[in-house]
């Protein structure tokens, strides 16, 4: 039994987008606390300037309460009762956040891992490795997972997938959370902002934020085929980190049996 927990843990104000969320799960259940994406640390919020340049765009918002470490605390639970993080690509509102938690294991696909830790341009203008001085635990994974017809996919922990959605970044990824009715929460990142069942683009600056980012225009084709396709399945819920839902924080809980009312 598990309860899924959606928080907004990096909300970004780029000019004429109005206030953006960045969405992460924390999924509690009896052994364990493991979270998806990490989103920015308390500093940041203090300090907006650790992130470069991109402060000038993302314009965060004076709200330190928005820091995974302290949505957690809302909650009740402690930096230290988290295990393990999976993140979705190590743009700094995803991931800048597993600074907070330097016990937790945090799992990435091994290509996004050796491209955001390399010297090329794309590496250091893309992304903010000084959030990873504190040596994370990585545990970089490549799969050969086939779930639900993507293939290279790694079931990190019970329950839990890595999927391969490229584009975005080299290794980008989805991580779908199996629910406790047997259906699938697929968080796509930032695989695209577009609706996925109707193909509806997302407003300005997503949109344009998701054409114009794109790591490789033609991997990001083949998954937008491949998120329609999930889409359309009846056993997967598809979420993005940017796209705003109905409500904030949403907790998904399981269903109450007859015999508990």
């Amino acid at each position: 039994m598990s309860t899924v927990h959606l928080f907004d843990v990096a909300p970004l104000r780029p000019p004429f987008g109005g206030e953006v969320p960045t969405q992460a799960l924390v999924i509690v259940d009896d052994e364990r606390v493991t979270v998806v994406d990490a989103g920015f640390p308390a500093a940041v919020f203090a300090d907006p300037s650790m992130i470069g340049f991109e402060a000038r765009f993302l314009r965060l918002p004076d709200r330190p309460d928005s820091a995974l470490v302290n949505r957690l605390a809302s909650i009740g639970v402690g930096p230290d009762q988290v295990g393990d993080i999976v993140l979705t690509h190590l743009h700094s509102e995803h991931a800048a956040g597993v600074c907070d938690f330097p016990e937790a294991t945090v799992h990435v696909s091994a290509t996004e891992l050796a491209v955001a830790t390399g010297s090329s341009l794309r590496a250091r203008v893309s992304y903010r490795t000084r959030f990873f001085d504190h040596g994370p635990r990585w545990s970089p994974h490549d799969g050969d997972l086939d779930w639900l017809g993507v293939p290279g996919c790694t079931e990190v922990l019970d329950g839990i997938v890595l999927v391969p959605l490229p584009g975005h970044t080299a290794g980008h990824c989805g991580v779908a959370v199996r629910l406790d009715d047997g259906t699938w929460l697929l968080h796509t990142g930032d695989a695209s902002y577009a609706d996925p069942r109707s193909g509806t683009p997302a407003a300005f600056p997503l949109g344009f934020y998701e054409r114009f980012t794109a790591a490789d225009r033609a991997a990001q084709r083949h998954t937008l085929a491949t998120l329609a396709r999930l889409a359309a399945r009846d056993d997967v819920h598809l979420m993005s980190s940017h796209r705003i839902p109905m409500r904030l924080p949403l907790t998904l809980r399981p269903p109450v049996k007859e015999h508990d009312r």
